[in-house]
């Protein structure tokens, strides 16, 4: 029994063993298909072919490399599921098996190369609401070690490129430990991210990012950059988010699901900034804020800030909101002080469209602080636009207001037009501005059509410094990036601050850009006269004719100014390609009435570009003369050369006057050649065989010029020159070297010797024998603004006669000093008569504007030594000031003088005072203003004797003038005793007075003479007042009597009745001569007395002379004058004999000549 119990033991145990190794081979079976399953390619491929059938949609794999279990690599991945597909370039994937026992799936890395997905287009099904679900929990956890994505790309978007994530899991929660990514814009972001899913789906998150700004010469940034903080539930996330560059901006609010929709509500704020811009003003940014509430698609906007610039601000509000499609412009508004900008409307996105109104008010002052005025701006426009179909409905603009006082307007409408099926864009435009009008209209898209008026007939309405008018037509034509202009204008009276234009004309047609691709041949002709500057002409008239095309055209100019005329051509053409032009220059003419005339003797190659600039040998041949130019400038380097040969120096007589000629011609050449910022050349200067002549009668010899040389040459921003004169009267030898600019520094010697200064004749009539020598020798230092000298110049010996005073002046010597100071000390002497005059003073050329001081002395100096007069001064003066002024002050004294003056011939008159000479031409103002303070004295030796004065005179005069202005005299002259000889008698001067108070030419008078008639008991004389172009002269007499009377006992001695018949004659004229004409009880007695019916002061229709008329009736139709001049003192008889009321016959005789007439009279009414 036992044996069967160990038999059955042994059985079952054999039984055992064997099922448990079939389970175990089972179990081996399983995993070795397992391993076959995972582990290989093949297996990987059956377990994708079981799996799709239950995949909706369409799933292909291109290539598969590898194993879930040693790591796969995947090629061509298209999922499509509808209208959905995503496409998979590459994936590569290694999985940690061990996490599966652990109940998660571990990827060690996930590499996605490029990821397209293609979304379906949007439905027209309403939306259904919002809502978050319960729970995102997954049935597994997920981890991936390692995520790259090489882009991600959603539709024709590319989001996110070069995406890497470290630490990735998801199951009952999920983490981002790191992720970094460059998105769409180039922004480079770097986020975490955790939180729960599971309802509410609490989030924490961090993201920062640097986005790269495109270079630019004026946004003064390189980068932008932010921080976002994400916090809470799902649905009701706080976001919060700070800009710190280029600008600062703080955003705050929440991501809300309310309402079954996901909204925003953010308010972002930023602070008064400075904008990082360079700009010729500096921009700030005012503080603001801007609030952004509601669903996505219905977005609310609204904020306000402002812009500042210097003083000037300005502020913005804007209130809009998203709607589908689109946005809804509530107001936008620009206000700046006075001024507004607003615009209201609607904008749609897809496709574009818009509705807007733009209205508001404009400081033109913005503009241009010269153009002040307001503008009231209103316009409309509604269109559309849809990749090649687009339409414009008519949008107009006007502006209308006051710009610099004038009235101004202009209203534009623009809209589209369909002709033989092609879309046209429209224009009309009209525009009035004061005197001014512009209109245009016409096509301006796809071809340029459009036709232009103006009449600007009052510029200087326009732009203060502007005056003239334009007036023409403009016509633009051609495509819209390749127009053609043509038109004429007319151009009168132009003038721009003080350059001026008479006349311009101009036509032009198809003028076109140099870039034009269009054929055909472009013209231009301008013609204009009096071009000038400060009332200067340059240009006297000027002609310019161009035609051909940009390739090959050809161009003539011609100009005119007083006695030169200019004629030239060009022909050539323009590389487009090197923006070079390259022709030739030929057919130049210069012609000048003293220089003759010039001509281009062959054609000269000339060659343009903003590189470089190149000109052949340029010759103007006037034989044997010769001037020539050429050179070329390339790679900022110059090569010129100039010549001038055998011209002739006779070509300046014209300039020297008649009395002077030269003879002789010069050489000069002149080489320049290296880099423009330190060039190096030479230059140099030859006459030959030169004189100067006197064409006078008593002329002395030629001067032969037996040497006169410049050379010098150019090096390191220095030039070294050498100047040699010499001649027969003298030698002078100069060796400076200075820089380019006027401050650089110089330095030199300079000496030179002249043995004669006979040559000061040949420029001056009012000196004769001019005998002395000048001897220089000084060095220079400084700069050529300011020099300094170092060392003397004399005059020794000097001599000369002054005819027109009649006076030598002898033993003139003067130094002139310089020290290393920069200070010129200036002592001069000379003889005049007996006594000699002194100059000391100083100047110095160191100093801005060269400061001087200088002062002339002396006692009874020899002014004046002629028959006629002869007068001795005492001068003390100084003279100080400078360039911009002088001012002559002190004293000048005449202790003696005889003058005796020319008596003015009979007949002899003065000018009226209210004559014009209308050619004559105003005095040139003094280029350097003087001031002068000066106090003139008689002394009691001052002796007149002229015009019937004997007189010695006496009294001081104060000397004032102010600068460009007239003098003005202060004080008086005094008659100390004298006598006046008048209606020939001889009068003692009891009293006389010139009083100067103001100009000099019309001082007030207070002279009474008088004749004391002792055995009459009678005192009488004349007393002349008023001013010296104004007197009046009355008869006093002591004891009163009638005007007649006091005149009779002045000329004669005895009154009136007991006179004879001469004496009533001489009574007369001198009554005429004092002007009594204006008392006819006078005239009547004296008529009576001489038994003649008319006295009277007059002239005759022949002569304006005025003469003493006597006349008598002898018979009705007889009549008998006897007249003697008032002033030539000529007897004349005269008598009249009337044939008819018109026509008479008169016959004259007087000591001058004698005549018969016949007059004709005739009154016109």
């Amino acid at each position: 029994m036992i044996s069967r119990q160990r038999l059955y033991g042994f059985a079952m145990g054999q039984i055992l063993t064997r099922g448990l190794l079939v389970l175990l081979s089972l179990l081996l079976v399983c995993l070795l298909a397992l391993a076959l399953l995972l582990g290989t390619a093949t297996g990987n491929r059956w377990i994708l072919e079981q799996a799709t059938p239950f995949i909706p949609g369409e799933l292909t794999v291109g290539e598969w490399h590898g194993s879930l279990l040693s790591g796969i690599t995947l090629n061509h991945i298209d999922y499509r599921y509808q209208e959905l597909n995503i496409r998979l370039d590459q994936l590569s994937a290694e999985l940690a098996p061990h996490a599966l026992l652990k109940g998660w799936l571990e990827l060690t890395s996930l590499s996605l190369g490029t990821l397209h997905v293609t979304l379906p287009p949007a439905d027209d099904t309403p939306p259904q609401p919002d809502s978050l679900p319960d729970s995102l929990l997954l049935p597994f956890g997920i981890r991936i070690d390692a995520l790259t994505v090489g882009t991600f790309q959603l539709n024709d978007t590319v989001l996110i490129r070069q995406l890497e994530a470290d630490n990735l899991a998801a199951w009952r929660r999920f983490q981002i430990a790191r992720l970094q990514t460059l998105t769409l814009a180039g922004a480079n972001v770097q986020a975490t991210a955790q939180g729960k899913l599971t309802a509410p789906f609490d989030v924490q998150g961090t993201a920062s990012w640097a986005l790269p700004l495109p270079e630019s010469d004026t946004l003064q940034a390189s980068h932008a950059n932010g921080q976002l903080t994400l916090t809470g539930p799902l649905s009701q996330l706080q976001i919060h988010h700070q800009l710190s560059g280029p600008v600062k901006l703080q955003s705050q609010g929440q991501w809300l699901l309310k309402d079954g929709q996901w909204q925003i509500a953010l308010q972002h704020h930023w602070p008064a900034q400075a904008l990082p811009l360079t700009l010729p003003q500096p921009l700030a940014l005012g503080k603001g804020e801007l609030g952004t509430h509601g669903p996505l698609d219905a977005l609310q906007l609204k904020g306000h800030t402002g812009l500042a610039s210097g003083e000037r601000k300005v502020a913005i509000t804007l209130d809009s909101a998203l709607i589908p499609g689109g946005i809804t412009l509530h107001d936008l508004t620009v206000k700046d002080g006075e001024q507004t900008l607003g615009s209201r409307g609607q904008v749609l996105f897809s496709p574009l469209s818009w509705d807007l109104d733009l209205s508001g008010d404009l400081d033109t002052a913005l503009l241009h602080p010269l153009l002040p005025g307001q503008l009231a701006i209103d316009g409309h426009s509604k269109g559309q636009w849809d990749g090649d179909r687009w339409s414009l409905s008519p949008s107009e603009l006007s502006l209308r207001g006051d710009v610099r006082q004038q009235p101004l307007s202009v209203t534009s409408t623009v809209q589209s037009q369909t002709a033989n099926g092609k879309q046209q864009l429209q224009l009309r435009s009209q525009g009035r501005w004061g005197d001014n009008w512009l209109q245009a209209n016409g096509q301006v898209w796809p071809q340029w059509q459009l036709r232009s008026k103006l009449n600007l007939t009052r510029l200087e309405q326009l732009y203060p410094g502007l005056a003239g008018s334009v007036a023409g037509q403009i016509q633009l034509n051609g495509r819209y990036n390749d127009p053609a202009l043509s038109g004429q204008l007319t151009v009168n009276n132009l003038s721009w601050q003080d350059w001026s234009l008479g006349q311009m004309q101009s036509r032009f047609s198809q003028l076109r850009l140099p870039q034009t691709s269009q054929p055909g041949s472009m013209s231009l002709t301008l013609n204009g006269h009096q071009l000038t500057q400060a009332n200067t002409e340059h240009v006297g008239t000027f002609a310019l004719s161009a035609d051909g095309t940009w390739a090959e055209h050809q161009l003539t100019a011609s100009a005119r100014r007083d006695t030169v005329e200019l004629n030239t051509r060009l022909q050539g053409g323009m590389n487009t390609a090197g923006n070079t032009w390259q022709g030739t220059l030929a057919d130049t003419r210069l012609q000048h009435l003293q220089l003759g005339i010039w001509q281009q003797d062959t054609d000269s190659t000339l060659r343009l570009s903003a590189q470089s600039q190149s000109l052949s040998p340029f010759c103007l041949v006037q034989a044997p003369s010769r001037l020539c130019l050429q050179g070329n400038h390339a790679a900022n380097t110059l090569e010129a050369q100039a010549r001038l040969a055998d011209l002739p120096l006779a070509l300046i007589n014209t300039l020297l006057g008649p009395t002077l000629s030269m003879e002789g011609t010069v050489d000069a050449n002149l080489s320049v050649q290296g880099p423009l910022d330190n060039p190096k050349g030479q230059f140099a200067l030859q006459s030959r065989e030169a004189n100067i002549t006197i064409n006078t009668a008593d002329a002395p010899p030629p001067l032969e010029i037996k040497q006169l040389s410049l050379h010098g040459n150019l090096a390191n921003q220095r030039v070294n020159s050498a100047l040699t004169l010499t001649t027969a009267l003298g030698n002078a030898h100069a060796q400076l070297e200075h820089g380019l600019g006027l401050d650089a520094t110089l330095q030199g010697d300079v000496n030179f010797d002249l043995s004669s200064l006979a040559f000061v004749e040949l420029f001056t009539a009012d000196l004769r024998e001019v005998k002395g020598s000048i001897n220089g020798d000084f060095s220079l230092a400084g700069s050529l603004r300011q020099p300094i000298m170092n060392g003397a110049i004399t005059l020794q010996n000097g001599q000369t006669l002054i005819p027109f005073l009649g006076v030598d002046i002898a033993d003139v010597q003067v130094a002139i000093q310089g020290n290393p100071q920069g200070q010129l000390d200036i002592i001069g002497s000379a003889q005049m008569g007996s006594n000699t005059v002194a100059l000391n003073g100083a100047v110095d050329p160191s100093q801005p504007n060269i400061p001087m001081q200088l002062t002339l002395s002396g006692d009874r100096l020899l002014a004046a030594d002629r028959p006629d007069a002869r007068i001795l001064l005492t001068p003390d003066l100084t003279l100080t000031g400078s360039l911009e002024g002088l001012t002559l002050s002190g004293s000048l004294t005449i202790p003696e003088a005889e003058i005796s003056p020319v008596e003015i011939p009979e007949g002899a008159i003065t000018v009226s005072k209210d004559q014009v000479l209308v050619h004559q031409q105003a005095d040139s103002t003094t280029p350097l203003p003087l001031a002068m303070d000066v106090t003139l004295t008689l002394g009691d030796k001052v002796h007149f004797n002229g015009f019937g004065l004997d007189a010695m005179l006496g009294g001081a005069l104060q000397v004032e003038q102010k600068p460009q202005r007239p003098p003005q005299l202060n004080g008086e002259l005094i008659i100390l005793e004298g006598r006046y000889r008048a209606y020939g008698q001889n009068l003692a001067i009891s009293d006389g007075q010139l009083i100067f108070q103001g100009p000099p030419e019309n001082p007030g008078l207070d002279i009474r003479a008088i004749r004391k008639i002792p055995s009459e008991g009678v005192v009488a004389g004349v007393q002349l007042s008023g001013t010296l172009q104004e007197p009046n002269a009355s008869l006093f007499s002591d004891p009163s009597m009638e005007q007649s009377q006091a005149m009779s006992y002045l000329l004669t001695g005895r009154p009136l009745e007991s006179g004879s018949k001469s004496e009533g004659n001489k009574i007369a004229q001198a009554l005429a001569l004092y002007g009594l004409e204006r008392g006819s009880g006078v005239t009547e007695k004296i008529g009576d007395k001489l038994g003649v019916d008319e006295i009277s002061v007059g002239s005759d229709w022949e002569s304006d002379d005025a003469a003493l008329m006597l006349g008598k009736q002898l018979s009705e139709r007889l009549y008998l004058t006897y007249a003697v001049g008032l002033f030539d003192a000529i007897s004349t008889v005269i008598l009249r004999y009337t044939l008819t009321r018109s026509l008479h016959l008169e016959a004259r005789s007087s000591s001058e000549a004698n005549s018969i007439d016949v007059i004709w009279e005739k009154e016109l009414r």
